[in-house]
């Protein structure tokens, strides 16, 4: 029997380097956290195996939640995107055993500003991890 990668695995493997690759604090639970700072959402994990390999999909949702600012301005929040989408160009790495399969970047999902003025901007992204290889 195979072990799949944990969510809590995952989860911190992926706030690790996001913090890492960005130098921006990051969070499962943004709730009274000084902005600005990513916040990771999982949104649904399910199977995607194929004829040779076990693999786990990952669907994940990004907030990124910059500082309020008078006037009102975009340019903060769209910088978080930026440097997100720039980290995010290398694949994420994990603990042994598990491989990264695919990384796909699904894009921009919104862009607003909150009720405390703070910008907030939502990535989505999927990861598909591999967990083992069938054998005949």
């Amino acid at each position: 029997m195979y072990r799949r990668l944990s969510i809590a695995q995952f989860l911190g493997s992926l706030i690790g380097f996001i913090e890492e690759r960005t130098g921006v604090k990051c969070y499962d639970d943004p709730d009274n956290k000084p902005s600005p700072l990513y916040s990771v959402q999982l949104v649904r994990t399910q199977p995607q195996n194929t004829k040779t390999m076990y693999i786990d999909t990952y669907e994940v949702w990004v907030h990124c939640i910059s500082e309020a600012v008078q006037p009102h301005s975009n340019a903060p929040v769209l910088n978080l995107v930026q440097t997100l989408e720039e980290a995010l160009s290398t694949d994420l790495p994990l603990p042994e055993p598990f491989k990264l399969y695919r990384q796909e970047y699904e894009g921009l999902q919104t862009l607003k500003r909150d009720e405390s003025g703070e910008g907030h901007a939502v990535l989505a992204y999927r990861f598909f991890i591999c967990y083992g290889y069938r054998c005949k």
